[in-house]
């Protein structure tokens, strides 16, 4: 009221009220990364949540150097090219008493050098340069390479040299920084070779344990994490689906009504064709896990898995209606010949496994998808591609805006027909205002189509039972994304 009810004398006066006409202009939601992962045997760490403060050499002082936990900040956190610019938290775990190191190693046998040379040791996906001279002996040359291994302190492993006997050589053990299955994924291989000398290479194996994750997960608490990266083999353990349930149910609990903070699981991978489907196919309402691929990646998966979250984490923090195309840089893709087909990706999407294509010496994201294919969901199921769900995430984070305001706590509730001069009272049609600017808004931002029928068919009322109670139907058609482009040429012969 612009001028009070008492006044008498003639008098004009004007209020000047501010009102957010325009509550409802979307928001985008802040991405969050958690990453769930061991720190080294022995490094001495607590299990409390960590918040990385933008530094992997602060991650690998508290966890240790090599650990899957620092290995995985590296991609997050380079120390060239662009970095995380999302917050990131570690839920970090330990191995268990009875867990097992994975071990390979390394033989030579034969004379001593009869030429220069060099070879290249790839150990977890880094190359170690090993140099030769004419004449070495052979106990020599493996010193050497102990050396080498052990030179630099952000390897997977540690290397030591085994003494042999008078009938068997000395063998070079190279032994993961941490125990758990989990390490019988480091590759190790050898290119070049030593003239005179043979050299025999053990794969990684023996590795046992799975780490129990339940007791991180809890310390999510109430925070929005939309995204876990989990450093295991997805695939690991005597149930392989044990892991996956444990995120499956999690996920399914952020993304329940009342907790309203949708989250997805992403784990890093490796596998070919028949060794993933055989894990995402047997899941087909899973709509929570998801892999990110590069098919024969000489890389410990998850470290495949941190640099894509990279960037699927930027692109859903400037744009969450882009799908994700980037490439893993800085990490090597497999080899020619392990690269799919297009029949080949195809049937991997339907089965719910993600897939990757070359670009240059590197692998490129292609398509994201979660393991969600159920039968009765037909072709296009709505969950399968992880930009949709973060669609999604968006859409809820801009209804929960509107809906935990201020204006709207506690407020006063009357139904649209009633006038009202309480300056805190809300009506249903307030309501449809703001969801059908926000409607406006997620088209502006093309994160839905069809805005006209969003508008059309809001619905917003006072509860038939409850006056403290809205119900409301927000309906909204998902934008698409350009994955499938189909032409026609028709051509003839100029026939004058």
């Amino acid at each position: 009221m612009g001028v009070s009810a008492s006044a008498i004398s003639r008098v004009t006066g004007v209020e000047v009220t501010p009102k957010n006409f325009n509550k409802g202009n979307a928001s985008m939601l802040p991405q969050r990364l958690v990453i769930v992962g061991q720190g080294n045997d022995d490094a001495v760490y607590s299990l409390d949540k960590y918040e990385c403060d933008g530094s992997a050499a602060s991650v690998a002082e508290r966890f240790g150097y090599g650990s899957p936990l620092h290995l995985a900040a590296k991609q997050l956190f380079p120390t060239a090219g662009s970095m995380a610019t999302f917050p990131v938290t570690i839920l970090p775990v330990k191995a268990g008493d009875n867990f097992i190191a994975a071990k390979g190693s390394l033989t030579l046998t034969g004379e001593a050098a009869s030429a220069a040379s060099r070879i290249t040791i790839t150990v977890g996906g880094l190359d170690i340069l090993v140099t030769v001279a004419k004449g070495e002996e052979l106990s020599a040359i493996n010193q050497e390479i102990v050396r080498v291994i052990n030179a630099e302190s952000d390897r997977c492993v540690t290397a030591s040299l085994v003494p042999g006997s008078e009938d068997n050589p000395d063998v070079i053990e190279l032994t993961a920084r941490w125990s758990g299955s989990l390490g019988n994924r480091i590759g190790l291989s050898v290119t070049g070779d030593i003239p005179g000398t043979a050299i025999t290479v053990a794969p990684f194996a023996d590795g046992a344990g799975v780490p129990d994750v339940d007791e991180a997960l809890a310390k999510t608490g109430e925070i929005w994490e939309t995204f876990i990266l989990d450093t295991f083999d997805y695939k690991d353990g005597e149930n392989p689906s044990a892991l996956l349930d444990v995120y499956e149910e999690w996920g399914e609990g952020a993304w329940d009504v009342l907790a309203k903070r949708g989250a997805l699981v992403a784990h890093g991978c490796t596998d070919d064709y028949a060794t993933r489907t055989a894990i995402t196919d047997s899941r087909p309402t899973d709509r929570i896990n998801f892999l990110i691929e590069s098919v024969g990646a000489p890389e410990l998966p998850f470290v495949v898995g941190a640099r894509g979250l990279l960037d699927i984490l930027t692109t859903a923090d400037k744009n969450p209606a882009q799908n994700y195309k980037g490439t893993l840089k800085g990490i090597k893709r497999g080899s020619d010949a392990a690269q799919e087909s297009y029949v080949v990706r195809n049937q991997a999407v339907m089965k719910g496994a993600s897939t990757n294509i070359p670009n240059g010496s590197v692998a490129e994201l292609n398509d994201v998808v979660t393991f969600y294919h159920p039968t009765s969901a037909g072709k296009y199921p709505a969950w399968r591609y992880v930009v949709d769900a973060v669609k999604l995430m968006n859409i809820v984070y801009n209804l929960r805006l509107i809906a935990e305001s201020d204006e709207v706590k506690g407020a006063p509730l009357v139904p649209d027909s009633q006038a009202t001069t309480n300056p805190t009272a809300v009506q249903p049609k307030m309501f449809k205002t703001w969801f059908a600017n926000l409607a406006v808004s997620l088209g502006e931002a093309a994160l839905i189509s069809d805005v006209e029928f969003t508008i059309e068919n809001l619905e917003v009322k006072i509860d038939t039972e409850n006056s403290k109670r809205i119900n409301y139907i927000f309906p909204v058609k998902v934008s698409g994304n350009v994955e499938v482009i189909s032409g026609d040429v028709y051509f003839g012969q100029y026939l004058g």
